[in-house]
């Protein structure tokens, strides 16, 4: 039986391709930023500084038409800074809370039709197919600072409207052998409803 154990927003396919085509998308997390950012992690770009830096975005919670805070970009996939204390080189696939460098380089998902895998923190049925869900908690601390990886999920307590819109939107179910859709924790492939670069997708 599968445990909650949650790896954030896993990018897995494309609609260009087989496999993950992610793309050449670089931005920049500001100097100093005092929150952790961790790999897979749903991220935005800041518009309410606005400073064009990655920042998190905030779970939704119930479904409803959200705020410019939920919506999302793609998925933090790493980053590469110089160390302002030491002038060292630095790759890493999360950001450190509270790091000050220079020449910050931030890379993310941006394809609003990428395909993401995402454990819920309960059980989602065949029937949500085409719903939309929102994040868990989506913070500093949603993360393992060891790894480097995102421990955010879907919140399953949310419902499975299809009559709304909401943060994520349920496209099928991961191929895991161990994973069945009405499985304790479901694995799920979504893709954005409220993406930064798209209007509002309502539930089907």
């Amino acid at each position: 039986m599968q445990t909650f154990n949650p790896f954030g927003l896993q990018p897995v396919n494309s609609p260009q391709g087989p496999g993950v085509r992610p793309g050449n998308n670089a931005g920049s997390i500001a100097s100093g930023a005092a929150f952790n950012v961790f790999m897979n992690a749903p991220v935005q770009i800041d518009a309410a500084t606005p400073s064009s830096n990655l920042i998190l975005s905030t779970a939704l919670g119930a479904a409803g038409a959200g705020a410019a805070a939920n919506r999302i970009i793609g998925s933090f996939q790493g980053v590469e800074f110089t160390l302002t204390a030491t002038g060292r080189r630095t790759v890493s696939n999360f950001w450190p809370s509270g790091t000050v460098a220079t020449q910050i380089t931030a890379w993310y998902t941006r394809d609003p039709w990428l395909t993401y895998k995402i454990q819920a923190n309960g059980s989602i049925p065949a029937t949500a197919l085409g719903a939309q869900v929102s994040l868990t908690t989506n913070g500093s601390a949603n993360g393992n600072t060891t790894t480097g990886f995102s421990t955010v999920g879907v919140e399953s307590s949310t419902g499975f409207t299809q009559s709304s819109t909401n943060q994520l939107r349920i496209v099928g179910f991961d191929l895991d052998p161990n994973n069945s859709p009405g499985d304790p924790f479901t694995i799920v492939q979504v893709q954005i409803s409220m993406h930064q670069d798209v209007a509002n997708q309502v539930a089907y």
